[in-house]
């Protein structure tokens, strides 16, 4: 070899270490020591982000506004940290500040309550969970059934159009858990037509409308005994027979069945709840 060429060698043998040593010295310092940490919020929130991966940057829960972290490693932007709890994560730098030793950790800012992300654990938030707020009211709908039958035994020979008939609920009327109407209620209607028997075998005529019932908590509300798809002459809900040149009659506790004649807004407190045997809306 001449000896240009090894003196060319022996010069790079000695500054190859040189610039080893300066691209490690140009590299970001790592923390190998544990360092106390505290998480600091951006501002207007009351929480921050720890996340299980810095590659998928998959969330895996929260943590509190100056809440006491272990800084782990240092890694660009981010830190790995571990909570007092054994959670163990990555958090962006702006989000934790650094304590010397022997300071003092700060008490947790007060912030307002957030909304729990499926991102939160549930037994270390649990404290945090709001009960929802039960509904106050109940909506006893246009058109729903009431089942009825008649207090006394109605005659066409003896009855008399705007004469009052007296009623009783049949069945209880349950919405929602609550029995908005018992059986045995009292319930108000009237007659609508009325004609006695003619002659040259005529029949007579006889058609009841309700009018009213009694709620469980002693409201009263309006109802009507027909569709909106049916005729006047179904308005009763029975099943009238066709009787030539006789009187039309209807015996006491025949069933008649009406409607709630419109929406009706209640307060759940002003009933108490549904017996278990309770029949169910229809």
């Amino acid at each position: 070899m001449k000896p240009s060429a090894k003196l060319l060698s022996f010069v790079i043998c000695l500054l190859l270490p040189c610039v080893c040593n300066g691209q490690r010295g140009s590299q970001k310092p790592v923390t190998n020591q544990p360092q106390a940490g505290q998480i600091q919020c951006a501002r207007g929130e009351g929480y921050a982000y720890l996340y299980s991966s810095m590659a998928t940057m998959e969330i895996s829960t929260t943590l509190k506004c100056s809440q006491r972290v272990t800084i782990l490693d240092r890694s660009d932007n981010f830190l790995h940290v571990r909570t007092d709890t054994g959670e163990d994560g990555f958090l962006p730098q702006n989000n934790v500040i650094f304590l010397k030793p022997g300071t003092p950790v700060r008490a947790p800012a007060t912030s307002t309550k957030r909304e729990l992300t499926h991102y939160d654990n549930p037994a270390r938030l649990a404290g945090e969970v709001r009960t929802a707020t039960p509904p106050k009211e109940i909506i006893l709908p246009h058109m729903t059934a009431v089942h009825l039958k008649l207090g006394r035994t109605l005659s066409s020979a003896t009855a008399h159009v705007g004469e009052e008939v007296p009623l009783e609920v049949a069945q209880d009327l349950v919405v929602s858990g609550v029995t908005v109407i018992r059986k045995g209620a009292t319930a108000v209607g009237a007659v609508t037509e009325a004609e006695p028997k003619k002659r040259m075998g005529k029949a007579g005529k006889l058609n009841v409308g309700v009018t009213s019932v009694v709620l469980a908590n002693s409201e009263k509300i309006a109802l009507r005994s027909f569709g909106s798809n049916q005729s006047v002459d179904q308005g009763s809900g029975i099943s009238m027979p066709l009787l030539r040149g006789k009187d039309v009659t209807l015996a006491k506790d025949t069933e008649i069945t009406a409607y709630v004649d419109d929406d009706v807004h209640l307060k759940i407190a002003s009933f108490a709840p549904a017996q278990a045997n309770a029949s169910p809306e229809n």
